[in-house]
């Protein structure tokens, strides 16, 4: 399997990252994706190097719960998020998209408007994250889920 994790560097994105423990196994791949909003200056290396801070934090997170670091690979794009987003899905060919959100107001209260976009244009298949979800209930889910077997 392999799972895209788009990332802004916000604890939703993490929660994303930490529920695929739920999910994945030890052939899981991983593209964990950061895009840069296109100025049309291009990307400065002040950029780049916070893109590479957030990325190596979510590799930390799925290295934590047990995925191996060569099966993850990080990717910095420029241009706008939902639609990077799909590009990069299927650049990869990736099974399934994590994706965190947060609410604001509408339906961008329920999704996020990145969230909402990247929905709205995929083929792909999504697993959207709520923003109050934690690890815990997740780890929580996953022992039910075995009991039941």
């Amino acid at each position: 399997m392999k799972i895209l994790l788009p990332t802004d560097g916000s604890t939703y994105s993490e929660n994303a990252a930490r529920i695929t423990k739920r999910i994945g196994n030890e052939h899981t791949e991983f593209i964990v994706l950061h895009v840069l909003a296109d100025k049309g200056m291009g990307m400065k290396s002040w950029q780049k190097e916070g893109a590479d801070l957030i990325l190596s934090s979510i590799e930390k997170i799925l290295v934590e719960i047990g995925f191996d670091s060569s099966r993850i690979k990080k990717v910095v794009e420029e241009g706008n998020a939902p639609a990077q987003i799909v590009d990069v899905a299927n650049r990869y060919e990736v099974d399934l998209i994590v994706i965190g959100n947060q609410g604001k107001s509408g339906l961008k209260k329920i999704m996020g408007s990145v969230t909402a976009k990247v929905l709205e244009i995929s083929d792909r298949l999504i697993l959207v994250v709520p923003p109050n979800y934690t690890f815990s209930q997740a780890e929580e889910s996953s022992t039910l889920v075995q009991k039941l077997h």
